[in-house]
């Protein structure tokens, strides 16, 4: 197991460098000059010069991509352009509303999804099912940007149950925190729910097929302890690995929600950073992202080899 997990560990680490060096490349032949955009346009050009410079603008491009590198590898990712504030200082900052959102909206997807999953796989091919099959591909199809729009206007505006937007901070009041992110939390966790309770059902009518499921049955057992306690359990290794994707992806779909919802996160710093054309910041976000994404891979593995110890054996 120990050399599976290694191996996989090496895999994800050559996937992050490979990133980050595809990352700086794409914003490096992106059109505009940061220090022009930082001065304006009647910037005088000793004065773009001498920018240019003390931002290391004026280097080639492979000594600025080691440069990054190896502030990387010690916690150093540079100083914002744009703020002149060190960019792990407002990476912080606004984790500590992205992540909290984002723990949230899977929670709520987990908890919803989960039971619809179980409940429409045992009542396969009723309208119970169908009901659940509709309501899956309806919030897959609906914008998450969209439906926060929908809950602002009725929650927010017409009944006045939660803030339209905005966040009072931690420190405060935590329950009013965690208040004002109810909303982005439902808007973000649509499709995840629709996606998961999908996954759940085709894996647990998967698992109803098997031997041992009408061995139990015919032993007596109730058919809720047949769902939970068989078919769910047996049933976990792909819905573990759609969760943890769709976990990995939940940082990055935050971006759009905490703009509708106007959240001082991730998905803020990105949009300003992009205006002021900030691209340190841009490429500790985005390597960051990633980064959050292999991470959850290699839990599924670690998960997997706990699940089943087949996979470690053949991987």
């Amino acid at each position: 197991m120990l050399e599976f997990l290694l191996r996989r560990l090496a895999t994800s680490l050559v996937t992050l460098l490979l990133a980050s060096l595809v990352v700086f490349v794409v914003l490096e032949v992106l059109p505009g000059d940061p220090a022009q955009v930082m001065l304006g346009t009647e910037a005088r050009p000793d004065t773009l010069a001498a920018l240019r410079a003390k931002f290391g603008f004026d280097r080639p491009a492979p000594e600025r991509y080691l440069s990054w590198i190896a502030g990387l590898l010690v916690f150093d990712l540079g100083l914002s352009h744009a703020y002149g504030t060190p960019v792990s200082k407002l990476i912080g900052d606004r984790l500590v509303v992205t992540l909290p959102l984002g723990a949230m909206a899977l929670t709520w997807a987990t908890c919803v999804a989960l039971p619809l999953g179980v409940f429409a796989a045992s009542r396969r091919g009723r309208p119970a099912d169908w009901l659940v099959m509709g309501f899956g591909q309806l919030g897959i199809s609906i914008p998450n940007f969209w439906f926060g729009i929908l809950l602002s206007l009725t929650f927010a505006v017409s009944l006045r149950w939660f803030p339209a937007g905005g966040f009072p901070g931690w420190s405060p009041d935590p329950l009013k925190a965690v208040h004002a992110l109810v909303l982005p939390a439902l808007s973000l966790s649509l499709a995840e729910i629709a996606i998961l309770a999908r996954v759940t059902r085709s894996s647990v009518l998967d698992t109803l097929r098997e031997d041992y499921i009408r061995t139990a049955r015919a032993k007596g057992v109730p058919e809720r302890a047949v769902l939970m306690r068989h078919a769910l359990r047996n049933a976990l290794i792909p819905i573990v690995t759609v969760g943890g994707l769709l976990a990995g992806f939940l940082v990055a779909g935050a971006i759009i929600v905490e703009t509708v919802f106007y959240l001082p996160g991730l998905g803020k710093l990105v949009f300003d950073s992009i205006n002021n054309r900030d691209l340190i910041v841009i490429k500790n976000i985005v390597l960051l992202l990633t980064g959050c994404v292999l991470t959850v891979n290699f839990l599924i593995d670690v998960v997997y080899a706990l699940l089943d110890p087949r996979p470690k054996v053949s991987a």
